[in-house]
């Protein structure tokens, strides 16, 4: 009986070549993934703000909703654009939120040395067609971009309100 013979080095491995391509693969995979993680990043500030904007609006338009219709803070008055004070009447503030606690704080409320993450702007109107009927809108506007175009987040809200 003859002997099958076995060669003594038959140990097979990837080339050189089958290597490299392997790791440029590799390499080009963790490439697609960090620009990945890069941009959901990204969106996640872009969402926080929108959500913040919108929450900050409807906080200030319950707080204008709440107020007296005869109080003066309830004058016809203000501007979506622009820091206007009439008659003592701020229609504008400046919002820090504590990334912490998520406390919200205004003005003189915010902590020394910190700079405020939003302004809000309020404009209260009359109603051209309604008789006592008030428009209030509230514009918030984010101050640090959330995207990399540079643009901030802002929200408008507005409603309507009869005595």
């Amino acid at each position: 009986m003859k002997k099958m013979r076995v060669p003594e080095n038959d140990q097979r491995g990837f080339t050189l070549i089958e290597v490299a391509i392997a790791s440029v693969i590799t390499m080009i995979g963790l490439i697609f993934l960090a620009s990945l993680f890069t941009l959901a990043i990204s969106q996640n500030r872009v969402v926080k703000q929108f959500t913040s904007t919108t929450a900050l609006a409807q906080e200030k338009i319950e707080e204008l909703n709440a107020i007296d219709y005869g109080d003066k803070k309830m004058h016809v008055g203000g501007d979506l654009n622009a820091q206007i004070a009439i008659d003592d009447v701020d229609y504008f503030d400046e919002v820090f939120v504590d990334d912490d606690t998520g406390e919200v704080k205004t003005g003189d409320q915010i902590p020394q040395g910190q700079v405020p993450h939003y302004r809000r702007y309020w404009r209260i109107e009359n109603d051209p067609e309604l008789i006592n009927t008030l428009i209030i809108s509230v514009r918030v506007a984010a101050l640090q971009a959330g995207r990399n175009t540079g643009m901030a987040e802002e929200t408008t809200l507005a409603t309507v309100r009869s005595h």
